[in-house]
């Protein structure tokens, strides 16, 4: 009897070691480049996938003009989850992301944030006051472009008139949430997550052309399933809840 249960406990013990390294064995991890701008928004979607999967996602946030930039270095990215969709139509056209593996996640919309004892008015008004006002480097921030549109729409060439550039969106709204600058035009988004005592105006949508995120699949990760996985799951309808749900659009 003592040897039938030293046996079955032997072949119990064989099977877990088996188990778990199944287990194991199936996991993975993704990492991901993503923009300043959709980092909160990124984490929860990582939260599910990685709840639902048994997987790991890594993430890496910074401007999208830098993460491009490390891109095309040799960064070890498996996916870019880009604010605009210049740059990862360019890796597509350059090689560097896996064809046809490119998609529209959300159209960011632009806020104006702004001291409470200074929101009156409209976003035109706001913007004509003599406030230091903080946006993302339009040279390497595709939310910075977009408050650019806007400035010029309401102050013309004077546009730059105390202007403090942030490296990205998430920056540029650091500089109001401190105090250093009066307002600031950054991502709605992201503004919304902010539990402060700043005022947070929609910026009317014809004030700028269409902020188009596209994320697309990196040549690294071609043969990697959990990346594939990962990028798949950023059309479905779980996930389209989660991005509009934190203000985004989602593409129709």
């Amino acid at each position: 009897m003592k040897l039938l249960i030293l046996h079955l406990r032997t072949i119990f013990t064989a099977l877990c070691v088996v188990f778990t390294g199944a287990g194991l064995a199936s996991a993975g991890t993704v990492t991901v480049a993503v923009a300043s701008n959709f980092l909160t928004t990124a984490q929860v979607l990582a939260n599910n996938f990685e709840a639902a999967t048994g997987n790991q996602v890594a993430l890496v946030h910074g401007s999208t003009g830098k993460l491009y930039a490390q891109i095309v270095a040799g960064a070890p990215f498996d996916l870019f989850l880009s604010a605009d969709s210049a740059r990862p139509a360019l890796l597509e056209q350059n090689g560097q992301s896996v064809p046809g593996q490119r998609i529209t996640y959300a159209l960011g919309r632009l806020a104006l944030v702004v001291r409470a004892d200074v929101a009156q008015g409209s976003v035109q008004d706001i913007l004509s006051r003599d406030l230091t006002l903080a946006v993302a480097d339009p040279a390497i921030a595709p939310y910075g472009v977009a408050a650019m549109q806007v400035l010029q729409a309401v102050r013309g060439t004077n546009w730059q008139r105390r202007l403090v550039l942030g490296e990205s969106v998430g920056q540029a709204f650091a500089f109001v949430a401190t105090g250093n600058a009066g307002a600031g035009l950054v991502g709605l988004a992201q503004a919304q997550d902010y539990q402060g005592d700043l005022s947070v105006i929609a910026v009317p949508p014809e004030m700028y052309e269409p902020i188009s995120q596209d994320a697309v699949l990196l040549m690294r990760a071609k043969d990697n399933a959990v990346a594939a996985r990962f990028f798949a799951f950023l059309s479905s309808p779980e996930a389209r809840d989660i991005i509009a749900a934190a203000g985004y659009s989602v593409p129709e």
